[in-house]
C-alpha cells in the first residue's frame, strides 16, 4: 500500500443516469412491499420516493479501487467493513449524477490495510446531494507501517446499554442477493456464484453488506419517521458479520433525539451483523410505529 500515491490520485467524476425503474429495482431488492411500501416501488404513486440509501448505487460506481495507483486490491480477500452516508437533498425520481472519488487515508490494522474512500455526489446542475465514505478492508496486506486510525474517518455510535426502544424484524428471500445486485450495480460474483463464494473462504454466496444496509434504512424510516424517507439525513454502519440469503434480519433502535441508533441480528444465529450504527433523522417522531408485519416476532 502507497498511501501518499492513492491520496494524490484523481480520477475522472463518474456519471450516473437512473430511472424510477432503476429505483424500484433497488427497492425491492431492500426488501420494500408492494402493499406497505407503495410510493418506493410503484412510479405513479402520487408520494414516489427514491430511497435515501440508493444513492450507494453511484457511489459504488465511483469508488472503483481495483486499479487504484497505490492501492493492492484482491477481490477475493476484500471485505466491506463500514459505511457513511448523508444526504443533503432528497434524491429525484429520475436524473444524472456525477460522483467524484478519492481515497482519503489507509489504516495500516496490521491483519489488512483499511482503506477509506469518500464519494461526493452532485446533480446535473451542479447541486452537492450526498457525501460518503466507503470503508473497505483488504485482509492480508496490513503491516506496512501506516497510522492505525485517522481523522478523516466518521465514527460509529454507542449502543445504549438498555432494552431496544423498538425492534424490526423481516426475513430475507433465498433470491436476496441476485436482485440486489440488478437494482444496486454491485456484481460481485461473491454474492452469486457458489464457486466464487468458496474460492474466497464461504461456504455458499453471502448476502451484500449494503443490501442489509439498505434493510436497517427501510426499518428504521418506517418505525421513526412514518416511512417517510425525506426526513433521512445520514447514517453510519459498522459491518459485523455476513448474512445468508433467507435468513431473517432483526434491527434493534434506540431512540437519542433525532438519532436512531441501532443494530442488526440475523434472528436464526442470534449473531450481529451490523453494530454500533445510526441513522440521523431532521426530525424522529416521539414514538415508533412498527408496521404490522415487520413487528418483532422474538
Amino acid at each position: 500500500m502507497d498511501k501518499k500515491t492513492a491520496c494524490a490520485h484523481v480520477p475522472e467524476p463518474s456519471e450516473f443516469e437512473y430511472t424510477t425503474r432503476d429505483a424500484i429495482i433497488y427497492a425491492l431488492g431492500v426488501g420494500a412491499r408492494a402493499k406497505e411500501d407503495l410510493c418506493y416501488v410503484y412510479e405513479n404513486a402520487m408520494d414516489f420516493k427514491v430511497l435515501p440509501s440508493f444513492i450507494v448505487a453511484p457511489g459504488f460506481q465511483a469508488h472503483t479501487l481495483m486499479d487504484w495507483p497505490g492501492v493492492e486490491f484482491d477481490l477475493q480477500k476484500v471485505l466491506h467493513g463500514e459505511q457513511y452516508i448523508e444526504v443533503l437533498h432528497p434524491l429525484p425520481a429520475e436524473g444524472k449524477l456525477k460522483s467524484e472519488a478519492r481515497v482519503v487515508d489507509i489504516l495500516d490494522k496490521g491483519s489488512g490495510a483499511l482503506i477509506l474512500g469518500n464519494v461526493t455526489t452532485y446533480d446535473e446542475n451542479g447541486k452537492k446531494v450526498a457525501v460518503q465514505q466507503f470503508s473497505t478492508f483488504q485482509t492480508g496486506y496490513g503491516n506496512f507501517g501506516g497510522d492505525r486510525t485517522s481523522p478523516h474517518e466518521f465514527k460509529a455510535a454507542t449502543v445504549p446499554d438498555r432494552a431496544p426502544d423498538a425492534v424490526i424484524e423481516q426475513k430475507t428471500s433465498v433470491d436476496q442477493a441476485a436482485l440486489y445486485r440488478l437494482g444496486s450495480g454491485d456484481m460481485n460474483p461473491l454474492h452469486v456464484d457458489p464457486q466464487f463464494a468458496k474460492m474466497s473462504g464461504f461456504k455458499t454466496p453471502i448476502l451484500h453488506g449494503l443490501c442489509s444496509l439498505g434493510f436497517a434504512t427501510r426499518h428504521v424510516i418506517a418505525a421513526w419517521a412514518g416511512n417517510d424517507s425525506d426526513k433521512f439525513k445520514a447514517m453510519k454502519v459498522r459491518f459485523s458479520s455476513p448474512v445468508l440469503p433467507g435468513q431473517t434480519l432483526v434491527t434493534e433502535t434506540w431512540k437519542t433525539g433525532n438519532r436512531i441508533v441501532f443494530q442488526m441480528k440475523v434472528k436464526e444465529t442470534g449473531k450481529i451483523v451490523i453494530s454500533n450504527a445510526y441513522v440521523d433523522l431532521t426530525e424522529a417522531s416521539e414514538l415508533p410505529t412498527v408496521p404490522t408485519d415487520l413487528a418483532s416476532k422474538l
